[in-house]
């Protein structure tokens, strides 16, 4: 049974009497299970019929004149363990068939704590049915505007405590992890992605970007990660516990493309070291932005990367803005990128896959979806504007870093 339409007997519990005080009528009598109120209420049902154990379902509020167990006191007695065995909410009950036994059938209520609503005789049960119900929906909408507060609270308070740990602004110590484990972020050791979805042509709405947050939300969830989701409107920073079985390279190339079908979108992810603290919070999350940036810089053949996994890709970002290295990119590659300039060609793209397959021909035909004399055509037309020979190891090399070198110049 979904928990999605309920209240709770204290609530219902009042609104009901009171319902029915306010009435013509005589009012509805709560006789035993004060103590249980707070039980939740799934629905409302009428129980008019012999041997009604068979039927009955935890958390249903329950309403009969008693006629099916009238007769003998067994019978009246075995209907108070039934529902209190199967934790049926509570009993709206009418006298007149179960009178003589009333005083036995409310012992037995009160020492199972179980609720007993006593109903006049002359009011219909639709009445009490409608009371309950319209309480049903009052609880549930009250229920909503509560949980939809909390949540909302709890992205403040992660959002300030994300902010306030970026800005060196937190003091790790024993009270302070006692509100990282209230506000349930992962305990150390953790890990911080950064997804970034790409889009081509203008910015996300609010509700675009609340949809792409609970896309992931519910991916992670899926994934049984022990994680906090965040958003800066640009990005969305992820706290991850650390988990040496399941998480490497594969696996997260795997999450990026299921959220990437899902949201309709390609992303990016940057994933930091990890880390043993939050103290290294601001280390942490700057090692994730660095991963992040030459995921950027190598989205199409590497759009997850790992921090620990940058290897000479950190180098050449910081060798892109020296003089000389634009000069070196400048007498490698610039014939090529304006022979595609003005003669819309491929010549770059071409090159890119030859050196990412080390000069191997048929490899680099089949990943540009090429034959193999069309390769080998573009590849003489390089040769002839470069100067360089294709075949030798050499010339890939630098030829591959100065591909690199100009991806981060003009980045």
């Amino acid at each position: 049974m979904k928990k999605g339409f309920c209240g709770r007997m204290n609530k219902i519990g009042n609104y009901s009497e009171g319902y029915c005080r306010n009435s013509p009528k005589k009012g509805c009598e709560l006789a035993t299970g004060e103590g249980k109120l707070y039980k939740e209420v799934y629905y409302v049902d009428t129980m008019e019929i012999p041997d009604m154990e068979a039927w009955m379902k935890p958390n249903v509020l329950y309403i009969t004149t008693g006629y099916a167990y009238s007769g003998t006191k067994e019978k009246v007695l075995s209907l108070i363990k039934s529902l209190h065995d199967v934790n049926a909410a509570a009993l709206a009950i009418k006298s007149r068939f179960i009178g003589a036994y009333m005083k036995d059938f409310l012992k037995l209520a009160r020492e199972y704590e179980f609720p007993i609503i006593i109903m006049p005789e002359e009011l219909p049960f639709v009445e009490l049915n409608y009371a309950v119900m319209e309480a049903l929906v009052t609880s549930q909408h009250h229920e909503e505007l509560k949980l939809k507060s909390e949540k909302l609270n709890k992205r403040k308070a992660d959002r300030k405590l994300f902010s306030d740990l970026l800005a060196g602004n937190v003091v790790i110590n024993e009270e302070q992890n006692q509100y990282f484990h209230e506000q349930n972020w992962p305990k150390p050791p953790y890990y911080i992605m950064l997804i970034e979805f790409e889009r081509l042509t203008g910015s996300y709405t609010d509700k675009e970007f609340r949809n792409l947050e609970q896309c992931i939300r519910k991916v992670f969830a899926e994934e049984q990660f022990d994680s906090i989701v965040l958003s800066n409107r640009k990005i969305f920073p992820c706290i991850i516990k650390k988990d040496e079985k399941k998480y490497n390279q594969q696996y997260f190339e795997r999450i990026k493309k299921v959220i990437a079908e899902r949201s309709g979108h390609n992303i990016l992810m940057g994933i930091s070291n990890e880390s043993e603290t939050y103290k290294t919070f601001q280390v942490t999350y700057k090692n994730a932005m660095k991963a992040l940036e030459i995921a950027r810089i190598r989205k199409k053949e590497c759009p997850v990367v790992w921090s620990e996994k940058i290897g000479y890709w950190k180098l050449l970002k910081e060798m892109s803005q020296q003089q000389q290295c634009k000069e070196f990119v400048s007498k490698k590659i610039d014939a090529l990128i304006q022979y595609d300039k003005e003669n819309e060609s491929d010549l770059i793209e071409t090159l890119e896959a030859l050196v990412n397959h080390l000069g191997a021909r048929n490899t680099t035909a089949t990943s540009l979806y090429l034959h193999r004399n069309t390769l080998m055509y573009r590849i003489k037309k390089i040769e002839n504007l470069t100067g360089y020979d294709l075949s030798d190891p050499e010339s890939i090399l630098e030829l591959s870093l100065a591909l690199r070198l100009n991806k981060f110049m003009n980045h």
